[in-house]
């Protein structure tokens, strides 16, 4: 096969991006996208009938960005899910217009997808970025994600912790077969969405960022709505089956004793990695644990944290 039927025959992607009023940060978002599409990949943007600049810098991109709406709508995930009805590549993400993309995402996702067709939802290393861009910090132990964990909500903040959703990518057809998000939840169903995801396919983890969560501590829904955020996970949960109780125990005594359970609790899961020696990506399957930071790196962010938070 040369070349160009290589090319033409790897998988295309499709990311969307709903954004209100964000002119501020939604320019590298966007840059972050754009300058990495290939023929054949889309980029979908939804804004929510922006007051500010947010629709003219998008505009700004002309034909980089190849669906375009500006609308009232009724919040982010129906923005979201209204894109998703535009999206025409093989794999799907979306990401937030605060966030940003690898400049090797696309690259790396559809080498994945294109040399393991049995892995239908991947993940990158949780990164993390200051209002003013630096990458602040980034998790590279390779975690076990157990299916049955992700299905019944153990992944949250006082059990599992976060899976990050601007890392997440999956092939088109796990979407379908869910049905997409529950737009009865207003803070959580990308949280919601996963659970249905692990009934059907093992999340996987790639040992690299593939995205980077910008925090804005005060400033962004998932810190100010908080408690609704809460609720709205309670409620998916009530269904769900339990974790049990030492694990409870353990998440809810204090931050220390979470972070010994996440170490302690493993499962055998395959990750994707770099072989250096063939210089592909590789499956690698062995026991891990639930955590993404080791023992001392554990320690050292004990040891930033404010003093306030250490009680």
């Amino acid at each position: 096969m040369n070349d160009t039927a290589r090319a033409s025959s790897l998988p295309t992607i499709s990311v969307v991006t709903a954004a209100r009023n964000m002119e501020a940060l939604v320019g590298e978002t966007i840059r972050s996208v754009v300058y990495q599409k290939q023929p054949g990949d889309q980029y979908v943007f939804i804004d929510g009938a922006s007051s500010d600049g947010t629709v003219d810098i998008a505009k700004s991109f002309g034909d980089a960005i190849d669906v375009l709406i500006s609308e009232p709508d009724a919040g982010q995930y129906h923005a979201i899910a209204k894109g998703f009805d535009t999206a025409t590549g093989d794999i799907l993400s979306w990401i937030n217009a605060d966030d940003i993309l690898m400049p090797w995402t696309f690259s790396v996702v559809r080498e994945v997808f294109d040399r393991f067709p049995d892995v239908h939802w991947i993940t990158g290393s949780p990164s993390f970025l200051a209002d003013n861009s630096q990458l602040t910090r980034t998790e590279a132990k390779l975690p076990a994600y157990p299916r049955d964990f992700i299905a019944n909500g153990w992944f949250r903040p006082k059990l599992g912790g976060f899976l990050q959703q601007e890392s997440m990518f999956w092939r088109r057809s796990l979407w379908d077969r869910v049905g997409g998000l529950d737009l009865s939840l207003k803070l959580a169903a990308d949280f919601e969405l996963w659970t249905r995801f692990a009934v059907h396919a093992d999340l996987i983890p790639v040992n690299i960022p593939l995205a980077a969560f910008r925090e804005r501590p005060g400033l962004q829904r998932s810190s100010t709505d908080k408690d609704q955020y809460d609720t709205e996970v309670a409620r998916v949960c009530s269904t769900k089956q339990s974790p049990r109780k030492l694990w409870g125990w353990m998440a809810n005594h204090s931050g220390v004793s979470l972070n010994i359970a996440r170490l302690m609790i493993s499962a055998r899961q395959s990750a994707i990695s770099f072989n250096f020696r063939t210089r592909e990506w590789d499956m690698i399957t062995r026991r891990r644990s639930l955590s993404r930071l080791t023992l001392g790196e554990l320690t050292d962010l004990w040891y930033l944290r404010p003093t306030s938070d250490k009680k």
